[in-house]
This record gives C-alpha cells, sequence and structure tokens, in this order.
C-alpha cells in the first residue's frame, strides 16, 4: 500500500522537503507539529504556554483532516528546549484528553527547535 500525503491548511504548513504527515496501512505519521500559525507558518508567541496550545492545535487539525481524533491517538512524542518547563507543559496536554485514557508519551529535552519555538509535538494514530 502506498503512501498517502496528508496537508491541511488549519495546521501549520511544512517549511520543508517534508509533509505534514503521511497515511500508510491505516496510520498517521506526523511530522513535527510546531507551534507556527496556520496558513502564515509565523511563530505564534514567545509564551511557552501559548505555543504549546498552538501545537495541541495544529494537532487536531491534522487528526481532523484524515477523519480522526484525539482518541485514535496511539503515542505522542513532546520535545521541549526547557524540561523545567514540564509541569506547564503536562497540565496543558492533559487538557486536550477527556477522561483518563492517555495516548502512549514520551517527552525529550533539547537544547533548540526551529524558528526559535520551544515545544514541538510528534504524533502517531491509528483509526
Amino acid at each position: 500500500m502506498s503512501n498517502t500525503i496528508v496537508t491541511t491548511d488549519k495546521s501549520s504548513p511544512a517549511f520543508g522537503p517534508f509533509s505534514q504527515a503521511v497515511m500508510k496501512d491505516g496510520f498517521l505519521h506526523t511530522s513535527g507539529l510546531m507551534p507556527f500559525l496556520p496558513r502564515s507558518g509565523d511563530l505564534v508567541s514567545n509564551d511557552l504556554e501559548e505555543q504549546m496550545h498552538q501545537c495541541m492545535r495544529n494537532m487536531k487539525a491534522v487528526l481532523t483532516a484524515t477523519e480522526m481524533t484525539m482518541d485514535d491517538l496511539i503515542l505522542v512524542t513532546i520535545y521541549t528546549t526547557d524540561m523545567q518547563e514540564f509541569a506547564r507543559i503536562n497540565t496543558i496536554y492533559g487538557s486536550y484528553f477527556e477522561g483518563t485514557v492517555y495516548p502512549s508519551r514520551a517527552a525529550v529535552g533539547i537544547t533548540a527547535l526551529a524558528k526559535g519555538a520551544r515545544v514541538e509535538l510528534v504524533a502517531i494514530a491509528k483509526k
């Protein structure tokens, strides 16, 4: 089965040689979901909380484009440039889920992200 490229103007645009997401064998694999505004690709702000909310909105938009929801997520990886802020990131992340069933998750502290972002998400989902 071939790859199906997923693109939506309701999530941040790809700014390099990659797709927003790829569907293969019923699995959705996103590229980095960054805190950039749809269409313009501008960083939402320098505020960590606003960046995390924008990443989550971008993730939901990609899921919606494939007729999936947050319940279809299998794994989310969070990259952040400041693990000291993880409690704030975790609170925002958790607010996007109903109940207590969450996907698997990893959180990784790194030194830098593209275009000065402070947080980035990568996700795998399956309907």
